[in-house]
């Protein structure tokens, strides 16, 4: 496992004890809300170092992995129109359903992974473009 797999795995753990702590556990909710951000530091202080150096096969590796991490998230989230009993997006619930998705997505790094993917389909795309 990579150290951007570890760090995502232990954002995700993070996210999902934060749901299920009771609204009155503020200590640890601080806790393990500062041990998020020092995870998104790290995530970025590791991307910088590593750099764009490395073969295009540890970068197509990489991708893939983030690819697939950005799925597995995807498939945990709540499908909204069967919370909503097949009927849409009219019931009431169907806000606090989207909130909550995007309240994992921000938990989990969804944006640092696709600023992530993003990047390395750009450092490939740049590849490509001087090998022809």
């Amino acid at each position: 496992m990579s150290d951007l797999d570890r760090i995502f795995s232990e954002l995700s753990e993070i996210s999902m004890r934060l749901m299920d702590l009771p609204e009155n556990a503020y200590d640890e909710r601080a806790e393990l809300e500062g041990r998020r951000e020092s995870l998104h530091a790290e995530a970025a202080a590791l991307r910088e170092s590593v750099g764009d150096q490395r073969p295009t096969s540890e970068i197509e590796a990489e991708l893939e992995s983030l690819r697939a991490r950005l799925k597995q998230i995807k498939g945990s989230q709540i499908d909204v129109v069967s919370q909503a009993g097949g009927s849409g997006l009219e019931v009431s619930g169907a806000s606090d359903t989207l909130d909550l998705n995007r309240r994992i997505e921000a938990g989990q790094g969804t944006d640092e992974l696709r600023a992530r993917i993003n990047h390395l389909q750009n450092v490939l795309s740049e590849r490509a473009e001087q090998e022809n």
